[in-house]
């Protein structure tokens, strides 16, 4: 065994001891979350079971906002589930699916009124200000 495999083995533990423990939702990821549901409130059309919103920023920036559900609500879940159980949990669904694609997916999370939710896809860019911007 090498001093690599030691450091790795390690990290591996530390990584998995912390893997019951959910951890708080990102500022940035429930403000995201936040107006992308406030976005689907004010200007979204509820159809086939999903509220959908598809709107474009001043300067020519797309989006399609979507969210399944029983219902439209105001609020994500105030913690998250620690991302190496989200595998481990196939297939999971959730009752809400969150989706925003700017063009491309760039915010996917699934959620329970009960229970944390799962980040499946959060990338940072640009269209977290053109979303915020579309808010106002």
């Amino acid at each position: 065994m090498t001093d690599e495999d030691d450091d790795d083995s390690v990290i591996s533990r530390v990584y998995r001891k912390a893997e019951a423990t959910p951890v708080v939702t990102a500022p940035i990821l429930a403000d995201m979350g936040e107006t992308a549901l406030s976005l689907l409130a004010r200007d979204g059309a509820e159809t086939d079971g999903a509220w959908r919103l598809h709107t474009e920023t001043p300067e020519g920036v797309r989006f399609d906002i979507s969210l399944t559900g029983p219902d439209l609500p105001n609020h994500l879940p105030d913690q998250s589930i620690h991302p190496t159980l989200i595998p481990a949990e196939r297939p999971w669904v959730g009752d809400y699916r969150l989706i925003v694609k700017a063009p491309l997916i760039v915010y996917d999370i699934y959620w329970k009124p009960d229970a944390p939710l799962r980040i499946m896809t959060f990338c940072r860019g640009d269209w977290e200000l053109e979303l915020t911007a579309l808010a106002k």
